[in-house]
């Protein structure tokens, strides 16, 4: 959150701090080093305003996600990465061909088939899945926090 006095970015970054109060806590364990009246000074110059067109918003849970089960879900995050810092990292699965929940998913255009193996010793076939551009808008919809990739 940038500080701005009258419309004017003052060059301090808040690093998104809530409120003002916060804020001004902010400055003020910042400017222990200066002397008083440096302190003084800034705090009759400086008044900390909220900006919220700089506000970082986590997306509403997609329209799509009351329609689809838990096991779908936990598929979408998990091929995105999960749903804390690490989400958005990765976009795929790999899952039997005859995973029931994968098939619902694949549905639903949540994924699309990216590649198929053979299964070994006598195993099921694999197939390993890829987020769509919708599939990846409901992981993100299933977000907990800010991620720190993509």
């Amino acid at each position: 959150m940038p500080a701005r006095r009258d419309g004017i970015d003052l060059g301090l970054d808040l690093g998104g701090i809530a409120d003002a109060g916060l804020a001004q806590v902010e400055i003020d364990d910042l400017s222990d080093c200066w002397s008083l009246h440096w302190r003084d000074f800034l705090s009759m110059l400086v008044s900390c305003r909220r900006a919220p067109e700089d506000d970082i918003h986590l997306p509403e849970p997609h329209s799509l996600r009351p329609h689809l089960s838990d096991g779908i879900l936990h598929c979408v995050t998990h091929a995105y990465g999960g749903t804390g810092l690490r989400a958005g990292y990765r976009d795929h699965f790999y899952a039997a061909d005859t995973d029931p929940e994968m098939k619902a998913a694949l549905y639903h255009g949540l994924f699309a088939i990216h590649r198929r193996e053979r299964g070994r010793h006598g195993g099921p076939d694999m197939i390993m899945y890829e987020l769509t551009a919708l599939g990846r808008n409901v992981a993100r919809g299933e977000a907990e926090t800010y991620p720190r990739f993509g």
